[in-house]
């Protein structure tokens, strides 16, 4: 079914219209969103998510501008970020809530963060975001206001800088 079929569906009959995009694209979407996320059900849960925005912003869809995959590929990957991002953050905060019981773990989290502290301030803070935060080196050039390319770049000084720190 093309694009501008599965829309008019959408808007002749809601219900047969959601089942045939979900029918069409769902194992797309959940490759995508398996990517990023690894439990199943978080996995069923952003595709799912996926398709609920799309038919609530349907709207804002424009066939001229690109296909319907590359838009519902775009909210998927988007929504498996967030959905990674929500998940480290629980894992910091377990993490943080209690106290390590491995004192070689410790050591080791303190010897980093030394190094860590050792680097000029944005390399430390690419590096905290890209290992740590979970973000792409692109979506860092934005918040930093870098490009994609010098980011990558910071991100390989700065790695071969911290490794040079911690042999020494």
């Amino acid at each position: 079914m093309t694009d501008w079929e599965l829309l008019e569906l959408l808007e002749a009959d809601p219900g047969l219209g959601i089942l045939a995009l979900i029918e069409q694209y769902t194992d797309l979407l959940s490759y995508v969103v398996s990517l990023r996320l690894r439990n199943p059900l978080d996995i069923q849960e952003c595709v799912q998510d996926t398709f609920t925005d799309f038919y609530l912003s349907r709207k804002n869809f424009n066939p001229e501008k690109g296909t319907l995959s590359a838009y519902l590929v775009a909210i998927a990957r988007h929504k498996a970020i967030y959905r990674f991002r929500e998940i480290q953050k629980e894992k910091e905060l377990t993490l943080a809530a209690k106290p390590p019981e491995d004192p070689v773990g410790m050591e080791e989290h303190a010897a980093l963060e030394h190094t860590l502290s050792q680097l000029a301030d944005t390399d430390a803070k690419v590096l905290r975001m890209k290992y740590y935060e979970g973000y792409t080196a692109r979506e860092i050039g934005e918040i930093l206001g870098l490009s994609h390319e010098a980011v990558k770049k910071r991100i390989q000084r700065a790695l071969k800088k911290a490794m040079s720190l911690m042999a020494e």
